[in-house]
């Protein structure tokens, strides 16, 4: 996959247009909410990345015209994954800029948007509960 290197400002406008729910919803890709998760935890550290990730993801999503129901929308596990995810993977990095942290995420095999299934099954993924609340995983421990 070829994949361009993104600047500081391309990183700053995306958190911006996300925040201020103008991001195209076709741009909020998997590669956009890792982006998040890596900015959020550099700027607030975990668990106030994941309050700030839950409160700008489910205001996103009401302003692209989407709803967050049972079955769309906001998502508790994989929001918390990805938070922790992202905040193991900054405490091995050496240089923890903004830029060389989210280029390095998303080029590092989290870019799977597919990653979660190595440790959870669709069912329980993918589950009115997982959607609604924190769910442990079912296959194996998440390893960073």
């Amino acid at each position: 996959m070829t994949y361009t290197l993104l600047t500081e400002k391309d990183i700053l406008d995306l958190l911006h247009q996300f925040e201020a729910g103008t991001l195209p919803k076709a741009a909020w890709t998997h590669e956009a909410h890792l982006v998040m998760a890596i900015a959020y935890n550099l700027r607030y550290g975990r668990d106030a990345a994941l309050e700030q990730a839950r409160k700008n993801i489910t205001r996103f999503n009401e302003a692209v015209g989407g709803t967050n129901t049972d079955h769309s929308g906001y998502h508790e596990t994989i929001t918390r994954c990805w938070i922790w995810v992202a905040e193991k993977f900054l405490q091995q990095q050496e240089d923890k800029s903004l830029t060389t942290a989210c280029n390095a995420f998303i080029r590092s095999r989290y870019s799977d948007r597919k990653w979660l299934l190595h440790y959870y099954s669709a069912a329980v993924l993918f589950s009115v509960e997982a959607r609604k609340s924190w769910v442990e995983p079912d296959i194996a421990p998440i390893e960073i």
